[in-house]
């Protein structure tokens, strides 16, 4: 099964990942996520988000939605 990898990641380390299989769903989450900013401590971080598609995915391994 092909399925699309919704991916934010915050600095250089990922916090998530989200299997959709449809692209459209997988960007209207990523549409509301990227460019959020978020106070980690005194600092300021910013989500950069992605749709990044899985060629190939075992439907029993993870959850796709």
């Amino acid at each position: 099964m092909t399925a699309f990898m919704l991916v934010c990641y915050l600095g250089l380390k990922m916090e998530g990942g989200i299997y959709f299989k449809d692209v459209n769903n997988c960007l209207s989450y990523k549409e509301r996520l990227h460019n959020q900013t978020i106070m980690k401590g005194k600092e300021e971080e910013t989500y950069q988000c992605m749709c990044k598609l899985i060629p190939k995915i075992d439907p029993k391994s993870v959850k796709i939605y």
